[in-house]
């Protein structure tokens, strides 16, 4: 595997366990590299402050996460990858007006799909039902995270 795009669904799962982490952790460890835009990192962020008020983390554990992404972006775990937004608004707006009708797609999952194809990415890993409905239809490959027991 090469550069896998996670959806900020997916990507939690490294930070947070929960139905899902594993599988998750198994196709980041064989990813060769795993960009990190704008977009994705404050929604991760912003996963884990609202899973610390949601208490379903401690503030302890949330901290912890947090300074795991930190440390992630140091040790190039994961790599900034600066997207040019004006293209990937564009591509967003043209996925909505050829398949929102049908998938029912959301503003969020048409950005990352964008945002994925921005970047090169060789494999999309989303949580999400409709997004993984979109990558199908825009012809990118897609895994979608499984729900672990």
């Amino acid at each position: 595997m090469s550069k896998v795009y996670f959806d900020t669904g997916a990507l939690v799962k490294l930070y947070i366990v929960e139905s899902g982490s594993e599988f998750v952790q198994r196709k980041a460890i064989a990813a060769s590299s795993i960009p990190l835009n704008e977009l994705q990192e404050t929604e991760l962020r912003n996963a884990i402050h609202a899973a610390i008020g949601r208490q379903t983390i401690s503030p302890t554990a949330g901290a912890m996460a947090l300074e795991h992404v930190d440390s992630d972006l140091r040790a190039g775990v994961l790599t900034h990858a600066a997207v040019e937004w004006s293209p990937v608004w564009s591509r967003a707006a043209h996925l909505a007006r050829l398949h929102t009708e049908q998938l029912l797609c959301r503003t969020l999952d048409i950005l990352h799909v964008a945002a994925a194809e921005a970047c090169g990415a060789d494999l999309v890993v989303t949580g999400d039902a409709r997004q993984f409905k979109l990558c199908k239809a825009a012809g990118l490959p897609v895994i979608r995270v499984p729900h672990e027991r």
